[in-house]
């Protein structure tokens, strides 16, 4: 019986043995082929096959404005899916020939947006604003700031007039001349003659006056202009804020960006004239359209302009008053000279200063 006992638990005990292992066994399996599946299943990195065609590039830096040769360009390759359609030269013969818009640094891929083929147009109207126009003014040395502003500077544009005033039918300056005039009668022909109109002659009376009660005699006296009436000055900024595109003439063909407008010098010479390099006559602003019709406006009924520069990088806007010879007298506390019994000599009848071209400039 005891016997008996023995072997079942024996039995029992080799059952739970093999249960184990075969567990054991089961689970290597398992995860030694999980990780075997893992190694031996990689998928391969594939490269992709890009089609590649030739752009051109800048081999050197191309100046502003300089005519694009063969020298100065090189090609690379460079992925076609990648290539935007109509935006890149595809060979050095199509670049040929162009003038560049801008700065073109080495290595930059040539655009079309980077150059102007022959007849498109200068290279000023790409520095314009768009909305915007450019004007060119008459200069001078007393008018331009010595030529101080150059390309890119900001400068304020004021306007002088001389203003009179007018008869509103005849638009003639007042004081108006005086004529006399006889009635329609008979001739001795015995025709009917007409209203006829006089000249006052000589010692008489041209322009209409007025009568005035004389204080020493308590008689009226008939008072007339001794003069044509006197113009009355008035100045106001015209244009608060604009740059210069231009001091001097444009060049007529393919330049270098930042060739310097050499600084002019007048030298005397022994006949006492003076020679020299010849300052520019002009200076074009970037303006408003509407502007354009005010500068054009003010310099055809012969107003006098003249610029003022601004600091760099300031475009604020300036608010200005019109300045009379009232505004300057009250301003500036100007007080009306009196009238002395002695005076300076020799007699002065008006007050010039000497231009810029009646003293020996030095280049500094």
């Amino acid at each position: 019986m005891a016997a008996g006992k023995k072997r079942s638990g024996r039995i029992f005990i080799i059952i739970i043995l093999i249960v184990g292992v075969g567990a054991v066994l089961a689970y290597l399996l398992l995860t030694g082929g999980s990780g075997s599946q893992t190694t031996d299943q990689q998928v391969p990195t594939l490269t992709p096959n890009y089609e590649l065609v030739e752009i051109v590039i800048a081999s050197q830096f191309i100046p502003r404005g300089s005519l694009i040769t063969s020298d100065v360009l090189t090609t690379i390759k460079y992925p076609k899916a990648e290539l935007p359609q109509d935006t890149f030269f595809s060979s050095i013969e199509e670049a040929v020939g162009t003038k560049a818009k801008y700065n073109i640094d080495p290595a930059v891929p040539l655009t079309i947006s980077m150059v102007i083929h022959e007849g498109g147009g200068s290279l000023a109207s790409f520095d314009i604003p768009a909305g915007m126009t450019a004007y060119s003014l008459p200069a001078s040395p007393e008018t331009t700031i010595a030529y101080a502003p150059q390309k890119g500077d900001r400068v304020m544009v004021v306007g002088c007039l001389l203003l009179s005033d007018v008869d509103t039918d005849y638009q003639s300056r007042l004081p108006n001349s005086a004529n006399t005039t006889f009635a329609p009668g008979f001739s001795e022909a015995g025709v009917t003659n007409s209203i006829t109109v006089v000249p006052l002659g000589e010692g008489q009376f041209s322009y209409y006056g007025r009568y005035e009660l004389d204080t020493a005699t308590n008689q009226l006296v008939f008072v007339s202009p001794s003069e044509i009436q006197r113009p009355r000055l008035v100045c106001q900024t015209i244009i608060q804020d604009a740059m210069v595109l231009q001091v001097g003439m444009f060049p007529l063909g393919p330049t270098t960006e930042g060739t310097a407008i050499p600084t002019p010098v007048v030298v005397a010479t022994e006949q006492g004239g003076t020679t020299g390099t010849v300052y520019p006559g002009s200076i074009t602003l970037v303006v408003s359209p509407q502007d354009t019709l005010v500068i054009n406006y003010l310099l055809l009924s012969g107003a006098k302009l003249s610029m003022a520069l601004r600091s760099s990088g300031d475009t604020s806007y300036i608010s200005t008053d019109p300045v009379t010879l009232q505004y300057v007298m009250d301003q500036k506390n100007i007080p009306s000279p009196l009238k002395l019994p002695y005076s300076v000599e020799p007699r002065i009848d008006s007050l010039i200063y000497p231009g810029f071209n009646d003293y020996i400039l030095i280049q500094p």
